[in-house]
Formats: structure tokens, sequence, C-alpha cells
């Protein structure tokens, strides 16, 4: 049979070419096509690198081969290349084997006559017939996952298998070698928040009516549960995404602490609360009681304007911001010992103590979220007045934090679905009393704060009262997921 074949024309030709692509990562397609230079070629994308070593003068290129014993192709001294990620993620990839296009007049040979052995790392597996791997395009060699800062060595040896009938004669394979590798890059947590978002403004799953979320009623099933995108921003660069309601998939795991996510930010941060610590396994299991915040404090022991006129306590500082108010001091204390090492995965957001009046009489003045509170219902993310807007640096607001902590606003905790009444199935709610960073109003020099109740109302107090603290802070727009689902049992951990 052999001696037959010889005196025939027929043959292989294997050329070698690679192709990485790199899914999710903005990197084209890359091809190279080598063709037995015996040259160390290396392919990059991403933070895979494909080393395509040549080892045979010609490359694999076989014009007069015949059919041999699996001991002669094993023999042979084969095809190298090595695969290897030299990134941080770890890389699910798969190598094929597809068909090339033959020559005018050329007959390509059947899968069934070609035997071949892959062998990874000196790692011998079962030889083969091609046939066997699936049909041209989804011959599968091999598939598998490689961990980031590894290196595998393959080696590819092909022959025409001896059971070979006369049907070899005349025939021809020319295949490529091709690596698919889908790098498991992580989501940014924006990108996870938005992807489940649905407009505020209309009617959805557990939004009953036409024109979307009342927010003058309590969050439910038919009133809002889930992740929104607040319609006002629809057209920014990052539209504000907000959790609302019974929700349960809102857990992050940041700095040795629990969180959970209330919105993201015009900039494409996310704005988290803070929720206590992990338990003994690592689950962020608190819902209610005192482990939910950092104490308690009075929101600042000064009371008001004085009949002459000094300057007001009303907001998170004083009215021309010239002293702190007593809870930013404790929370600044506690981020000082608890968060300066994180500081860096946090971004300057914007935290509005918003004092724009929206009405006034004789004995009162109110402000801004007093007015979207009782009167229209709709919360804001607008911060009206720089002095109010609270800041590291001075280019996006007024400068005055030490550090980039406050606490949730009114209007938050609006978007979340608090209202006057009780409502105790938000993710907000915690059977204790805690303080926003919004002022309500300036009635006879007693200064009053919307804060959190017990009884899950969204209402006001007066600002010398002690009410439970949870600081706030804005992961930035570039933060990762690391590993989990958001649940209490598998938190958001991040990078």
């Amino acid at each position: 049979m052999q001696e037959f074949i010889k005196k025939h024309k027929m043959g292989i030709i294997v050329t070698i070419s690679a192709i990485i692509m790199v899914i999710g990562l903005s990197y084209a397609w890359l091809q190279l096509t080598l063709r037995g230079t015996k040259e160390l070629t290396i392919l990059t994308a991403g933070s895979l690198e494909l080393e395509l070593d040549d080892t045979m003068a010609g490359g694999i290129s076989f014009t007069e081969a015949v059919p041999v014993s699996n001991d002669e192709g094993l023999s042979q001294e084969g095809y190298t290349f090595t695969l290897e990620n030299k990134g941080n993620v770890a890389s699910d990839y798969t190598i094929y084997l597809d068909d090339l296009d033959l020559a005018e007049g050329q007959n390509r040979m059947k899968d069934s006559f070609i035997k071949y052995q892959l062998v990874k790392d000196e790692s011998e597996v079962d030889l083969q017939l091609l046939d066997q791997t699936g049909s041209n395009p989804n011959r599968v060699l091999e598939s598998g996952t490689i961990a980031p800062k590894t290196k595998y060595i393959y080696v590819l040896k092909m022959w025409i298998d001896e059971n070979a009938t006369n049907e070899v004669m005349e025939t021809m394979f020319k295949g490529q070698l091709r690596i698919e590798a889908m790098q498991n890059v992580p989501k940014t947590l924006y990108a996870e928040i938005a992807k489940n978002a649905v407009l505020d403004n209309i009617q959805s799953k557990f939004v009953k009516s036409s024109t979307g979320i009342n927010f003058g009623e309590v969050s439910s099933d038919t009133n809002g549960k889930g992740v929104y995108t607040f319609a006002f921003t629809i057209d920014d660069k990052f539209p504000v995404h907000y959790y609302r309601g019974n929700v349960r998939n809102n857990n992050v795991k940041f700095a040795g602490f629990c969180w959970k996510i209330v919105r993201t930010t015009e900039t494409g941060g996310v704005k988290i609360i803070y929720n206590g610590s992990p338990d003994s396994s690592g689950k962020c299991t608190n819902t209610t009681g005192q482990a939910t915040q950092i104490g308690t404090s009075a929101f600042n022991t000064e009371n008001g304007t004085s009949s002459s006129g000094v300057a007001s306590a009303i907001g998170y500082m004083t009215e021309d911001n010239s002293r702190n108010s007593t809870v930013k001091g404790v929370i600044d204390n506690w981020y000082q010992t608890n968060m300066t090492a994180y500081t860096e995965k946090l971004e300057d957001a914007i935290w509005c103590s918003d004092r724009s009046i929206s009405g006034d009489d004789d004995s009162s003045t109110y402000y801004g979220a007093y007015g979207r509170f009782y009167t229209t219902h709709m919360p804001s993310l607008k911060c009206e007045n720089n002095t109010d807007r609270f800041t590291v640096e001075s280019s996006n607001g007024n400068g005055l934090l030490t550090y980039p902590v406050a606490l949730l606003t009114a209007d938050e905790i609006m978007l979340a679905g608090g209202t006057g009444d009780e409502n105790s199935t938000h993710y907000l709610y915690t059977s204790q009393n805690w303080w926003s960073m919004t002022p309500s109003s300036d009635r006879l020099y007693h200064v009053f704060n919307f804060i959190m109740y017990n009884d899950s109302s969204l209402s006001i107090n007066i600002i010398v009262e002690l009410n439970g603290v949870r600081p706030s802070v804005s992961l930035t727009s570039s933060t990762k997921i690391k590993t989990g689902n958001g649940s209490q049992e598998s938190p958001f951990e991040i990078m």
C-alpha cells in the first residue's frame, strides 16, 4: 500500500497561522501566518500573549507523505507553540484546526485519514483521528482556562493514518491553527448596574402606571422594585441608575465593611452607604439594627440662628461654611481611622447639603428638599448652590471636605422608596433612626433635618437629637467586580 501511494501525487500541507480574539476589549482580529522560518514570533492582544515557535525548517509540509504507523508519526519533531497569559485575569481559550482553501484542481483529504497528537506541557494525550474533533470550522483540538501569569507549551504532530484507504490518493489537507481566547475581563460595577436598569418614567415589570414611578408613594411591586434609570439623565454621558424598593442584589464588600449600592453618579461612579461588617463567613447579612451604622450623633449641637444673627447650624457645615457640623466631625474621625488606605478607590463626588429656599413665612424658612418632598414629590440630583456642593477639590464644588465621605440626601432616599408613609420593605430601612444630609426647615430658631425613622418613614427631626450615622462614599467609575453577584451571601467584591 505505502509503495503504491508513493508513486501517486498526494500530500499534507499544514500552514500554521494563529488568531487571537479577545472579546470585550477594543482589539481587532489579529492574524499571523508563519512559513517555516525558524523564528520565534510573538502575537499579543490585551494581556494574552501567543508565541509560535517554528521548530521545523520549512514548517510542517509533507508533499510526498504516506500513511505511517503511530510510532513513526510520533517520532517526528512536531510543531511547538506556547500560550501565555501575562495579565492578572484568567482567560478561557479554545484551539481550533480550520481548513484552508485548496488550489484549483486539488482535492481535500478526509479527516478520517488524518491522525494527530496534541501534547500540553509534556503531558501526553490519546492519539485521535481528526474527524473526532468535530467538523470544519469547529474542529476543537483543546480548550480550557489559562490562569494569570501562566504559560502552556504545546506540540502538535500530524500524519496520515496507516489504515487510510486508496481514497487518500490524489488528496491534500491544508489547515490553519486558530486560537480564540475570551479573557474574563472584569465588568465595571457601573456597567453591571446599568445592564438591568429600566427607565423610571414608563410602565415596566414592577411599575403599573404608564407615566412611571410615583415618588409620592412608597416603593412596591407596582411602584418600583429593582434598578431604574433616572429619566432626567438619560441623555447624559453617564445616566444615573438607582436601586429602589425591596431589592437584595445591591450588596458590596469594600474596605472590610458591608455596603448597599444606592445609585450611580453623574460621572459613572457608584454611591454606596455603610451597612456594618461582614459576618464570620464573610456574608453581608445585616439588614436592621444598630450594626448597620457607625454609632449615633446629633446632627449639630447648635440649633438654628440666634436672634442676634449668628450663623445658623443649617447644613453639613454652618450656613457660612465656617464650622463643621457635629455629624461631619463624627464621620471624618471614622473615615480617618478606617478608610484612608482606600481613598484612591473613591471619586470626589458632590455631596449636596441643599440650602436653596423653596418657601418662607413670618416664622419659618423651607429649604429645597422640603418642597420636593411635601409638594412636588419629585426628587432631584441637582445641587443649586455651589456653596452647598461639598467636595474635597474645589474644581467641582466648594472644596470644603477633608475626605470624600458624607451622608445620603433625602432625595436619594426618595429614589430608594422612602416617603412619609411607613415602608419597611425598601432596602434602606434598618429599624433605626438615621440622619440624611438634607436640611428641611428653620422654624422659630429650630433647624430640622430629614431622617429615616425607625418606623420606615422619611420624615424630619430637630438637629440636636441623637440619630444613627451611616456614612456614604462613592466608588470611582473604573471600579471593577472581582467576585460576587450582589446578594447578601455573595456580595460584590471589587478589585
